[in-house]
Parts: C-alpha cells; sequence; structure tokens
C-alpha cells in the first residue's frame, strides 16, 4: 500500500486543527456569555437570602393600599369640586384632567430618580411620604376650612363659599397626593419584580407571574376606594373619606418600612442622557466605518461593563 503525501497530512493535519480551533473559540465564547451573565447580576443586585414572595407579598399589599388611598381623593374629586368649592362642571372637569395628567408626568420623575440615582426602595418611601403629607392636607383642609356646616355637599345641603386660605391649601394638597402617587407607581412596580432572581427558571416565572397579581392589586384597593369611600362622600362625609384614605396611606408606609429587612436592591445605574446621547453621536461620527469583529466590540476587557448598573450587550450577527 502507497503511503499517503506528507504534503497532503500536513495539510489535513493544520485543516483539523484549524477546525478544533473555531470549535474551541464558539464553546469559550458560549462560557464567557454565561459567565458575564452571572457576572452581571452579581454586580448590579444585592442578592440576599430574603426577597421572594415574602417581601413582595408587603409591596403587593402596599400597592393595594396607596391605591385605595389615591382613588380616595381622586375618585369623587369633580363632585368635590362642585357641590363644597362651587365649581361648574367644566371647570371642574378641566381641574381634574390637569391633576390626572400631573400623576402621570410626575411617574416620570419617580422612575428617572429611581433607575439613575436614588434606588427604587428611598424612591418609594420618600414619594409614600410625600402622599401621607398630602392626604393629611386634604384631610385638615377639609375639616377646618371647606366643610361647612357639616354634612353639606351630600347634593342636598349647600356649603358657604370657601375662604381662599383653605382653597389654597386644598389645591396644595391634591397636587402632593398626586406628586406623591405618581412617583411612587413605577417604583413599586419595578422594586417587587426586582424580589426575584431571574438566573434561577423557578424565580423567573414567579417575577412574571407577580405582574399580574401587581395588577390585581391595584384593581382591589381601586374597587374599595370607587364603593365604600365613594359612598361616605356621597353622604356628605368628605372629612371622613379623606381620613379614611390617610388611614390606608399611613398603613401602607408603616408596612412598607416594616419589610424593609426582607427586600433585594438593585443598583441605581447613574444618569442615562448622556449615554444615550453619546450613542447617537457615536452612530453620526462612525457612520462609514466597516463593522468590528465581535471580540472588539466591548469598550473594556472582562465580563463587566464599565458603567456602573449596566450590562454589556452581547454581539449579534442578525443585523448586517
Amino acid at each position: 500500500m502507497d503511503s499517503a503525501d506528507p504534503s497532503t497530512n500536513a495539510a489535513l493535519k493544520v485543516t483539523g486543527e484549524s477546525v478544533i480551533s473555531r470549535e474551541n473559540v464558539a464553546v469559550d465564547r458560549i462560557r464567557t456569555e454565561e459567565e458575564q451573565e452571572i457576572a452581571n447580576n452579581k454586580r448590579s443586585i444585592i442578592w440576599k437570602s430574603c426577597g421572594g414572595w415574602n417581601a413582595a407579598s408587603i409591596l403587593l399589599a402596599n400597592q393595594c393600599l396607596a391605591t385605595l388611598a389615591f382613588f380616595g381623593v381622586g375618585v369623587n374629586l369633580v363632585l368635590f369640586l362642585t357641590r363644597v368649592l362651587g365649581q361648574s362642571n367644566a371647570d371642574a372637569a378641566n381641574n381634574v384632567s390637569k391633576w390626572t395628567g400631573t400623576v402621570y408626568m410626575c411617574s416620570l420623575i419617580g422612575a428617572f430618580l429611581s433607575d439613575s440615582y436614588w434606588g427604587r426602595y428611598l424612591t418609594c418611601a420618600v414619594f409614600q411620604l410625600i402622599l401621607v403629607s398630602g392626604l393629611v392636607l386634604v384631610s385638615v383642609s377639609s375639616w377646618f376650612f371647606l366643610i361647612k356646616p357639616d354634612g353639606c355637599g351630600d347634593g342636598e345641603l349647600a356649603c358657604v363659599p370657601t375662604s381662599s386660605v383653605g382653597v389654597a391649601i386644598f389645591y396644595l394638597a391634591i397636587y402632593l397626593v398626586a406628586f406623591g402617587y405618581g412617583g411612587h407607581q413605577p417604583s413599586i412596580a419595578t422594586f417587587g419584580a426586582d424580589q426575584f432572581d431571574e438566573s434561577k427558571p423557578k424565580e423567573k416565572k414567579s417575577k412574571a407571574a407577580y405582574f399580574s397579581y401587581f395588577y390585581f392589586a391595584l384593581n382591589f384597593g381601586s374597587l374599595f376606594s370607587n364603593t365604600l369611600l365613594v359612598y361616605f362622600e356621597d353622604q356628605g362625609k368628605w372629612t371622613l373619606g379623606f381620613l379614611l384614605s390617610l388611614g390606608s396611606a399611613v398603613l401602607a408606609l408603616v408596612s412598607f418600612l416594616f419589610g424593609t429587612p426582607g427586600y433585594q436592591h438593585v443598583k441605581p445605574c447613574g444618569n442615562p442622557l448622556p449615554r444615550v446621547a453619546q450613542v447617537f453621536v457615536a452612530a453620526v461620527k462612525k457612520w462609514n466605518v466597516i463593522p468590528a469583529k465581535a471580540d472588539e466590540l466591548y469598550e473594556v476587557e472582562g465580563p463587566e461593563s464599565a458603567i456602573k448598573g449596566s450590562r454589556k450587550i452581547l454581539h449579534s450577527d442578525d443585523f448586517e
């Protein structure tokens, strides 16, 4: 049998080594991506032997109570402005629309502060304090300045003309309520989701289920404010309705603080606006640059990102 050509054997050996090398590179890359994902989670989240459904349940109850408190003021606000403050239906509806819009605008402020600087726990605590402060002023202003005589504003007994001081305090109060609840809403939703570790399949499913329960808690709190509190307010017991809302908000804050030792926290990532602007500037400057290799796209070596609280974006060949 003729022996093989030495040059052919050498070529086959080189080809085999090249294939093995490419396979090793692919395996190393997969392994590096997995290690990077684990490192990102460890860096950005302070994992403790807590969290899970115990902590999330407290936050769900907090959401329910805070929603009850907020809608205890908001659901009958048009009637209060017409029956107690003597405004026309058009003016009352216009004022309530502005107030509702303020709630949604303040949600942007709360989300920005929680993700960028304060963290979700501190943001939730601060905005709940603002909510409680607003409800205190709502109760005080209605009790001492606006509801005169007692029981007025029920659709039959008219209230006496209100003082400018009482009206000013009331408007300050309801906008504090809007600011507090608006900033609290986005923070409590994501803070509850932070109690579950996505790297664990069981907790990943629990995290998805949490948002369903969160929506249920929101509507459950709204149900009580739209039935029980509305009944008292329609009967002219406005101050009682506001005091019940205040009690619900205080209970929500106390329960939130009570669960402090059991929470898990995600580190804030700093102001994202400069980083977003950098993307557009870099895209314009490098419009004609030839795409780099996958292993040359990271800003620093190693599994961690140079941006605090951020993850490295893995390279994808899907877009060319």
